[in-house]
């Protein structure tokens, strides 16, 4: 079950990690390069943007840099203030409407059609659990007609597959009690150890393409792609690629490449949709 309360508290104990879990492996960069990669393809300049789940200002920074007009939205005061001090140094913050405490199932303090994209990448669609599709729809409402949405979601299939290709001997030893049929059948993680925190992660719904595709009432797919299909987790790729330039520019060459192949959508670590509103 979602618990907004739980959510916001975490991450407010998160912290800089939210930051840093995109910074210190191959996987981490190469999803980082792929998200940033959509915004760059569909956010221009002058568009009135939402980053909704914004964490610590990375995409915000991004769509400012971009010449958009952004309001960054996030449950954790903690990370907003965060994203202030990123937009500050990336010296960005007269592109920068607002910074608002807020959760993107109820996003009543924005008029109807408000942003011409919407942009909800990471895990914001993946805690609200049972209220995802509550929240899809603040998401979409919040968006003029015609305009686009960005969303992102953990990839239940991907996850999946992970647990073989990158071995997790304590989660294969014990399936029922980490909820792995339950995640392969229905998407549906619970609270689960963090090693790095004394709180537990908050639960999580997992998505399939085919899911994700049908979440967003009202509109369009026009894109998608998953996220780090060449790579399986946080730590499988050697971190000597980073130190090879040449070897670096074929990994990101390569996800680029693959990411989008149909057969390989559901492989990632997260799934990457652009969906356009109808008009009528």
């Amino acid at each position: 079950m979602y618990d907004a309360g739980y959510v916001r508290l975490f991450y407010d104990a998160y912290g800089r990690c939210e930051w840093e879990r995109l910074e210190g492996s191959v996987a981490g960069r190469l999803k980082a390069i792929v998200h940033a990669d959509f915004i760059r393809r569909y956010v221009g300049r002058g568009d009135r943007v939402l980053d909704a789940g914004c964490g610590p200002g990375r995409f915000t920074v991004t769509a400012a840099e971009l010449g958009a007009s952004v309001t960054a939205l996030d449950l954790s005061e903690g990370q907003l203030e965060l994203a202030k001090a990123t937009v500050a140094e990336a010296g960005v913050s007269n592109a920068v409407e607002a910074f608002v405490a807020g959760d993107i199932a109820d996003l009543s303090m924005f008029a109807d059609g408000r942003f011409d994209v919407v942009v909800c990448y990471g895990g914001a669609l993946s805690y609200v659990c049972e209220r995802r599709h509550a929240a899809a729809a603040e998401l979409v409402r919040v968006v003029r007609p015609g305009g686009l949405l960005l969303a992102s979601v953990m990839s239940r299939l991907g996850t999946m597959a992970t647990l073989v290709r990158r071995p997790q001997m304590y989660v294969l030893e014990d399936p029922v009690g980490w909820h792995v049929w339950q995640v392969a059948k229905h998407g549906d993680l619970p609270g689960f150890p963090t090693p790095e925190m004394d709180l537990e992660h908050p639960a999580m719904h997992m998505y399939t393409s085919n899911e994700l595709r049908g979440l967003l009432p009202g509109c369009e797919v026009v894109d998608m792609a998953g996220s780090n299909v060449t790579t399986s987790g946080e730590s499988s790729a050697p971190d000597e690629i980073l130190d090879s330039p040449e070897a670096w520019a074929t990994a990101v060459e390569l996800e680029r490449t693959l990411n989008r192949r149909p057969g390989l959508v559901d492989s990632g670590t997260h799934l990457i949709m652009v969906a356009r509103k109808n008009t009528d």
